[in-house]
C-alpha cells in the first residue's frame, strides 16, 4: 500500500481520483492478483494480471537459452501459480541447451536470497548435481 501511495504520488500528482489506475482498489486489495489488476496492469498498459504474465514470462524463451540453466522455484512462491510446472528442456528436444527446474517444498518469494544453510544442508547437496 505504501508503493501505491508513491506510484500515485509519482504518475498521478497524488490525485486519488485518478484515471490512471484503480486507486481504491489498490489500496483495499488483499492479494497480490488484486494489486496486479488494480495497479500494476492499468500503469504499465496490461490488460489485467493473466496479461501481464503472459507478456512478461520467460517461459516462452527456455527453448532458445544458450548456456545450461538451473530453475529453482518454491511451491510457496505467491508469485507462481503451483499447479504449473515446465518440462524440462533438453538438446535432444530442441532446446539450444539443457533447462532444468526444481521445485521445494518452501523459500517463498526470493527466499534462497536468505536462506541459511541448515546444520545437515551442504552447498553441494545433490540438486546441483546435474552441472
Amino acid at each position: 500500500k505504501k508503493r501505491a501511495q508513491e506510484q500515485l504520488d509519482q504518475h498521478c500528482d497524488g490525485d486519488p481520483n485518478t484515471t490512471a489506475f484503480d486507486y481504491q482498489r489498490a489500496m483495499a486489495a488483499t492479494t497480490v492478483a488484486e494489486v496486479e489488476n488494480a495497479f500494476i496492469a492499468p500503469i504499465y498498459g496490461f490488460r489485467d494480471n493473466i496479461d501481464y504474465y503472459r507478456c512478461t514470462s520467460c517461459y516462452y524463451y527456455l527453448p532458445g537459452v544458450a548456456v545450461p540453466l538451473y530453475i529453482i522455484n518454491a511451491q510457496d512462491d505467491p508469485f507462481f501459480d503451483p499447479e504449473f510446472y515446465p518440462i524440462e528442456e533438453t538438446v535432444d528436444g530442441g532446446s539450444l541447451a539443457p533447462v532444468k527446474l526444481l521445485r521445494t517444498k518452501h523459500g517463498g518469494h526470493l527466499g534462497y536470497l536468505f536462506h541459511q544453510l541448515e546444520e545437515n544442508e551442504t552447498s553441494q547437496d545433490k540438486e546441483a548435481s546435474w552441472m
